[in-house]
């Protein structure tokens, strides 16, 4: 299920979120673990999660293969298209990189200044900056060229978290060391810094590619379908999303 949250920074500005989990107390719990003292956790909206939270499974498979049809009939071509895509295999989708590449969580003010900048506050150095920007899959690259040089150099050096950081940094240097684990292993297998940089180019365009089409077609459900086949559709391409470490959609207004 999926749970609303609110909580304040060290600044005592107010922020929102949303987390997976069994039920409202394990999202605290988990919450807690990623260094969040939420102030509000709500059971999130939408028809399936209700479904669930309740308990009617029986019900909600009845549900979802009424709308499943609906859906089926009305967007038949682009669902099938989707859901074959989202099956391959992409590239350099390893389970290391798998484990390392994920969403940051938190102030979403931070991260997004993050994503543009290349996390510009959190590395010195050009080498890090690049492997952030394709650091979270499904995000739009914010530096997108560097040297053969100056990933060697980030190659050479560790950053490791300072007692300092905040919470966004942390997750962002974890996962950089991570890619530069990834990039030893690209190296050690043959390949070369030149055509990793491209495959992780041809992969961040591939993830934003699929969150693209799956928003473009969540919007045009919005015109033809019920408000609650609109909520089954977005739940679907959610958890294909989610599968793939993708940043989720929006529920559309």
């Amino acid at each position: 299920m999926r749970f609303n949250y609110e909580y304040r920074t060290s600044d005592n500005a107010p922020h929102k979120g949303v987390i997976d989990a069994s039920d409202r107390d394990s999202a605290y719990a988990a919450l807690r673990a990623q260094g969040i003292k939420a102030s509000r956790v709500d059971e999130a909206p939408g028809f399936w999660n209700k479904l669930l939270g309740k308990g009617k499974r029986w019900l909600a498979i009845a549900v979802l293969s009424i709308f499943s049809l609906a859906v089926i009939l009305a967007y038949r071509d682009l669902s099938r298209a989707f859901e074959r895509e989202t099956r391959e295999t992409t590239i350099l989708s390893a389970p290391f990189a798998e484990k390392t590449r994920r969403q940051v969580i938190g102030d979403s003010a931070v991260i997004e200044k993050g994503i543009r900048t290349g996390w510009a506050e959190v590395f010195s150095g050009e080498g890090e900056r690049f492997l952030a920007s394709f650091a979270i899959p499904g995000v739009p690259a914010g530096l997108k060229n560097t040297s053969e040089a100056e990933i060697l150099s980030a190659l050479g050096r560790t950053i490791a978290p300072e007692e300092t950081d905040s919470l966004e940094a942390r997750q962002i240097k974890a996962m950089v060391e991570g890619m530069k684990d990834e990039l030893r292993e690209y190296l050690s297998a043959g390949g070369t810094i030149v055509q990793y940089g491209e495959a992780i180019v041809a992969r961040q365009e591939e993830e934003l590619g699929y969150y693209n089409r799956a928003k473009a077609e969540l919007e045009a459900a919005v015109k033809d379908l019920s408000e609650d086949e609109v909520d089954e559709l977005w739940e679907k391409r959610n958890a294909s999303l989610r599968r793939m470490g993708i940043r989720l959609l929006p529920l559309p207004d």
